[in-house]
């Protein structure tokens, strides 16, 4: 009778430790890699906000695909020692009464078996080995797209992200941030949920303002080595310990203003979870790229036999010191690539980071500076691309704008010249449409025509843009007018036109259309 009542009590325990089995089969299963975005998603995803960097997109792609493996494998480790843990704490504790583990055969070969169903769960999971956490360094020109790469990545993963300048970050006990205030940004972002937090990403900006020059050997160092030094612990990994002022209670005071009451207090934060992506545009380095080379070929006696002399050398860096170009390398086999492809981390620290910082951070990858075309298709093809921003902008007072392509590509070419990347976009543009802007609302304008000439009447000199260009204006009743002008110079908007506005112009179109 004891055998059985101990049989039976023994398949009741068995039965539920099972379900505690399953429990853990079930949550190691929730943090599959089928809820991580591949490479190739993440690399689609970025495509449609950013044109070109097809390297560095992928790069980073796969950066931020085996980081979030990393957090993956080591929740699933924890749950699965947490449920280990539980189920010998239920084998120690349950019916001490009973003489179901009194070592007889059927409670070793019960316990066996439960040893093996864990170990089933575990086959995926390498116990002893401990995934690196890799941080990424971005080299990249002005403009290039390194901050957008970052930001479009935290958007597609739905994780907190904050961006910090580092030419605010000063050691402690200087006038200016302490390297902590880019945690404290991520966890008000993460809306003081410090497990969001910690699997959010953090943007280090200007990280080349950091680097420390040679002729500063020797003086007080508050933005530079020491700030280096202070961002080691925390990219490596650690809790960090961080007080922030957290809104509790907002309230309109007696004049109708908004007030907000704070309260002090600590989070800790542990950053081995957090992806740090380090960025800067290092000016100058791939002229050190390109010295570190040609030595390299001096030195092995490769060079060519009609290389220019040390006093052309010096003319040519000195002419090229004040561009927007950056330098290209000619490798064997005759292919031609940008300087900052070569980059290395002992370039970096000559540049003048640390290499303790650099070893903390094992991806550099480089954007490329911008060409003509790229700038082109930066203006209308991704999403939230600036001439939707535009038209969007004058559909609110009523107007139609319309730019044709050789307009667009001026655009382009002026951005390039200024050598401002993407960001000189946007301040060709409001130069160009600054008097449309502030003519149109209000009037009877229903149709603005910018062609090349509007954009070519935006040069004052040939080092500088004016803000007085020559635009051309249309009432409502004016189509047939706007659709002639614009098949001039572009027949597809002006097809688009056509077929958008009507059909009172089609006669006179074609005509138009018979002369291209």
């Amino acid at each position: 009778m004891l055998r059985f009542t101990g049989q039976k009590l023994a398949k009741s325990y068995y039965s539920r430790i099972g379900r505690y089995a399953a429990t853990a089969s079930g949550k190691l299963a929730q943090s599959r890699l089928s809820n991580i975005q591949t490479p190739k998603t993440l690399k689609k995803f970025l495509d449609e906000y950013i044109i070109g960097q097809d390297i560095g997109k992928k790069v980073l792609s796969v950066a931020v695909y085996n980081h979030y493996l990393r957090i993956n494998d080591k929740q699933k480790k924890r749950e699965l020692q947490r449920q280990r843990d539980l189920i010998e704490q239920e084998r120690l504790t349950d019916d001490k009464d009973e003489p179901i583990f009194n070592g007889n055969s059927e409670s070793k070969a019960g316990w066996k078996n439960l040893q093996r169903q864990f170990n089933s769960l575990g086959q995926e999971v390498e116990e002893d080995l401990e995934l690196s956490k890799s941080n990424v360094l971005v080299v990249g020109p002005s403009g290039s797209g390194k901050t957008l790469l970052a930001t479009t990545l935290a958007k597609i993963l739905n994780v907190p992200i904050a961006i910090t300048d580092c030419t605010q970050l000063t050691q402690a006990g200087y006038i200016g941030e302490d390297v902590e205030v880019c945690i404290e940004r991520l966890l008000v972002n993460a809306e003081f949920d410090v497990a969001k937090a910690e699997k959010g990403i953090i943007v280090l900006d200007e990280i080349d303002k950091l680097a420390k020059p040679a002729a500063s050997i020797g003086t007080k160092d508050v933005s530079g080595e020491g700030v280096q030094q202070s961002l080691l612990k925390i990219i490596e990994g650690h809790k960090v310990e961080i007080a922030v002022k957290r809104p509790v209670k907002h309230d309109i005071d007696g004049q109708k203003n908004q007030t907000t009451t704070k309260k002090d207090e600590i989070f800790v934060v542990d950053t081995s979870n957090i992806l740090f992506m380090i960025m800067g545009a290092f000016v100058g380095l791939d002229k050190h790229i390109v010295k570190r080379i040609e030595d390299i070929r001096k030195l092995h006696n490769i060079t060519e036999a009609d290389e220019p002399s040390t006093i052309n050398e010096q003319e040519r860096v000195k002419n090229l010191r004040f561009s927007n170009t950056l330098e290209q390398v000619e490798l064997d086999n005759g292919k031609k690539v940008c300087a900052l492809d070569l980059t290395t981390p002992s370039d970096l620290v000559s540049f003048g980071l640390i290499p303790e910082l650099i070893g903390r951070v094992p991806i550099i990858t480089a954007l490329q500076p911008l060409q003509r075309d790229d700038l082109f298709h930066i203006l209308k093809e991704p999403k939230n691309a600036l001439l939707d921003q535009y038209e969007y902008i004058f559909k609110q007072f009523g107007v139609k704008l319309c730019i044709t392509q050789k307009a667009l590509k001026k655009v382009a070419q002026f951005a390039l010249k200024e050598g401002t990347g993407a960001r000189g976009l946007r301040g060709i543009m409001e130069r160009l449409l600054l008097n449309v802007n502030y003519d149109c609302p209000g009037s009877n304008i229903a149709y603005v025509l910018v062609n090349e000439a509007t954009v070519d009447s935006l040069q004052e000199t040939e080092h500088s843009l004016a803000s007085h260009v020559d635009v051309k204006y249309y009432s409502g009743d004016q189509k047939d007018d706007l659709i002639h002008d614009v098949y001039e110079e572009d027949k597809k908007l002006g097809a688009m036109l056509e077929k958008d506005l009507g059909n009172s112009a089609r006669i006179h179109t074609h005509t138009i259309q018979s002369k291209f």
